[in-house]
C-alpha cells in the first residue's frame, strides 16, 4: 500500500517549482529600510552651481537651473 502524502502548500500549488529558492526571512523580523543619504551642505551645492554657472558662460536669470543641477550631480556623484 502507497500513502501519497500532499500536505504540504507546494504540491497542491500547480505553479510551484522547487528550484526557486525562498528568501530566508524570519518570521517577525523587521523589515528592511532604503538608507537615507545625508542632506548635501549648502556650501557645496553653491560651489558647484557656481562652477555650472561659469561653464555656460556665466548667463544671468538661469541660477535655479544651475541650483538644481548642481544638486542632482552631488546626489549623483
Amino acid at each position: 500500500m502507497t500513502t501519497n502524502k500532499t500536505s504540504s502548500s507546494a504540491s497542491r500549488d500547480p505553479g510551484f517549482t522547487n528550484s526557486i529558492p525562498f528568501l530566508a526571512v524570519k518570521p517577525g523580523a523587521p523589515k528592511p529600510v532604503r538608507a537615507e543619504k545625508a542632506p548635501i551642505p549648502q556650501a557645496e551645492i553653491e560651489a558647484k552651481a557656481y562652477e555650472i554657472w561659469m561653464t555656460q558662460g556665466q548667463r544671468h536669470g538661469q541660477d535655479q537651473q544651475h541650483w538644481f543641477e548642481a544638486e542632482r550631480q552631488l546626489r549623483r556623484g
